[in-house]
């Protein structure tokens, strides 16, 4: 018999007051004038994308495309230069359409002539975008004279829509690229530059012909140093976050050893196996970021599984971390006399799974919120942006519709991590709640720094002001509220990613996955209770704070 539903109104109150914000600071972002550059959604499929790149290789080079690889891609730098600078909707107005910065990438090659290429598809109208030949076994050795490679790309240049009158020869390095690539000559736009970004255009040649045309950005050195500077503290935010969460792991180890007689070694085993199952399934989803990063050229498979076995490696020390957080958290807190998860064998677990899976719902309406006015005063008051990062596209996923299941990773690891140890360990050590909260929060924070929003210690904040508030979730209801609360929130985020998509099936999996943290806390509440039977009359209210 599952549980009557009750309202918290103090919660009923905080998700009111997180929808309203929520709405309130989307409706003010719509009325704003400036638009980010890449506003569109694919239009095309990858396997459109990856027949007009075979066909135009096949008409210009006579090389019939045996295979293809197609990814999602984006001009992350030129768009984040565009963003700070506040000239998005000029670039948009001007070069928007011809330059697109995402788009589709396509590798054509084939295996009879050994030669590879790789294609800018715009995929919002299949259009080609532009190519360069990154491998061929057999070229020449001979290059093709300046003059009449001149000649060719000035000719390619008109007939895609530049005046090579305002087009100038420039010298610029290459670097280790151009050793292997033949001929390679750089032309820069003197007209309608985009603040001190100016349009180049690449040009290609083996020792006969065109093999590449890339229209490029030429972006300021002090804003590529300051972009090198972020990135460098966000890697050393991330690189201390890893050391004190590593150190966190072995306290727990540690304690575990230490006081096994009195930890319950079985609590941990499914949500860790079921953390390793989905974080395994993942990595192999991401089979085409991974063929991303790894490049072209014969040796880019390889690189690819080479990669997907190191993150399956990875996953398995993550799970075993996150099984001695698991074991030693609750034990701790256990000992302590403060039991902050319940067990199958209890009695009330079935009804703590039920109303932490409500409050979980509000708590995470509440908190979307908050983010939400984190991130529109960052912008507004702090100058701060965010461009699109590949590796990280439900783009490029072999089966986008598996990404939000990420949610429950995060939501298990991070609160087993970071909430039942990390509190635990800083509250014996500090004897302050508020600090045991911080400091946890502070390093969960820390490993959010990567992602690519600028200024980054503006993440680091908003992630620490969420850690607080899940803090104190956790502390009052429990474990299971703030795993709850915390997978409800990645949940919607991640389901709403898959609207993107356009697709009524991909529409319908989005909101399946919203539903998804309801589904499983009515499924293990009435599984408890077939299990364990029906409550035992007098039996006293759950342990963890209010319903």
């Amino acid at each position: 018999m599952m549980p009557r539903p009750k309202f918290n109104r103090f919660l009923l109150l905080l998700a009111c007051i997180g929808i309203a914000l929520y709405a309130g600071i989307t409706a003010l972002y719509g009325l704003q004038t400036e638009e980010a550059p890449a506003g569109e959604n694919p239009s095309i499929t990858k396997a459109q994308a990856a027949e007009h790149a075979s066909t135009f290789i096949n008409e210009r080079y006579a090389i019939k495309g045996s295979n293809t690889f197609v990814a999602y891609q984006s001009k992350k730098e030129r768009s984040g230069y565009l963003q700070k600078e506040h000239l998005s909707e000029s670039y948009d107005a001007a070069f928007g359409k011809r330059y697109p910065l995402d788009y589709y990438q396509v590798n054509v090659s084939d295996a009879k002539k050994n030669r590879q290429f790789e294609v800018e598809v715009n995929y919002t109208d299949g259009s080609v975008i532009g190519w360069r030949e990154v491998y061929n076994a057999e070229s020449e050795s001979a290059l093709i004279s300046k003059q009449k490679a001149d000649i060719m790309a000035k000719q390619e240049m008109r007939t895609r829509g530049l005046d090579p009158d305002d087009m100038k020869a420039i010298d610029k390095d290459d670097g280790a690229a151009q050793k292997d690539s033949g001929l390679v000559l750089y032309y820069e736009k003197q007209s309608q530059p985009m603040g001190e970004a100016k349009l180049q255009v690449r040009t290609q040649f083996d020792e006969k012909n065109l093999v590449g045309y890339t229209v490029l950005f030429s972006l300021p050195a002090s804003h590529l140093d300051w972009l090198d500077a972020q990135d460098h503290s966000a890697s050393v935010m991330t690189w201390i976050s890893m050391g004190f969460s590593i150190l966190m792991t072995i306290a727990a180890i540690v304690l575990v050893i230490i006081y096994r007689k009195q930890m319950r070694f079985r609590s941990g085993l499914l949500l860790t196996a079921i953390f390793l199952a989905i974080y395994i399934a993942n990595n192999f989803n991401m089979y085409p970021a991974f063929r991303l990063i790894s490049g072209a050229g014969p040796s880019a498979e390889f690189a690819t599984w080479a990669t997907i076995i190191f993150m399956n490696v990875l996953a398995v020390g993550l799970a075993i971390s996150l099984y001695f957080s698991l074991v030693a958290g609750n034990g701790l807190w256990n000992s302590m006399g403060q039991p902050k998860w319940p067990t199958w064998k209890e009695q009330m677990y079935g009804t703590e799974v039920f109303y932490g899976m409500g409050r979980g719902y509000l708590l995470a309406l509440f908190i979307l919120g908050i983010q939400q006015v984190l991130f529109y005063t960052g912008d507004v008051k702090f100058d701060v942006w965010a461009v699109n990062d590949p590796t990280d596209s439900v783009l490029n996923m072999v089966e986008p519709r598996l990404f939000p299941l990420m949610a429950w990773v995060a939501a298990i690891s991070e609160e087993a991590t970071y909430r039942l140890l990390g509190i635990i360990l800083f509250k014996k050590l500090f004897r302050n709640n508020f600090i045991a909260i911080l400091i946890p929060s502070v390093i969960w924070a820390a490993s959010h720094t990567q992602y690519p929003i600028y200024p980054v210690y503006t993440r680091l904040i908003e992630v620490t002001i969420i850690g607080i508030i899940l803090g104190y979730v956790f502390l009052k209801y429990g474990f299971i509220t703030a795993v709850f609360a915390h997978a409800s929130m990645d949940s919607i985020l991640m389901g709403m990613s898959l609207f993107s998509l356009g697709h009524v099936s991909d529409v319908l999996c989005g909101i399946l996955y919203l539903l998804l943290p309801a589904i499983v806390g009515y499924f293990l509440t009435w599984l408890h209770g077939k299990r364990r039977g029906p409550l035992i009359p007098g039996e006293p209210p759950p342990r963890l704070g209010a319903l």
